[in-house]
């Protein structure tokens, strides 16, 4: 089963997509904060993380950086998920290490799960 970390602090977005993840036959993890998804990381087997770019302390950018030139799997997908879209931002996040970019504002939840099965090669 493929394991999905949600890494969200808006805590009734990140129900939303648990559930529909996790109907779609993911195992699913949440986190709240950058510093939780990479203990997270250092700790267990994850195959995707779905990261938001804005939270308090460190930012889906550091968050990124670290899980990319830290020590961490190097096979872990990371898929930004942000209303931080611009194209600067976009670029600086696969720059970092993101294997793809979502723009929360664009897709509905059927449509992000699609998209994140693209992106991570499941489709």
């Amino acid at each position: 089963m493929t394991r999905i970390v949600i890494v969200e602090d808006d805590s009734m977005i990140a129900e939303i997509y648990k559930k529909k993840f996790t109907e779609s036959g993911f195992e699913v993890s949440m986190a709240v904060s950058g510093e939780e998804v990479l203990n997270l990381a250092k700790k267990e087997k994850i195959d995707i993380i779905l990261l938001d770019l804005i939270m308090p302390k460190m930012d889906g950018f550091e968050v990124t950086k670290s899980l990319r030139n830290g020590g961490y799997d190097p096979n872990i997908k990371i898929i930004i998920f942000s209303n931080l879209n611009q194209k600067e931002d976009v670029e600086k996040a696969m720059n970092l290490g993101a294997n793809g970019f979502i723009a929360k504002s664009s897709y509905n939840p059927s449509e992000l799960m699609a998209e994140v099965k693209r992106l991570a090669n499941q489709a």
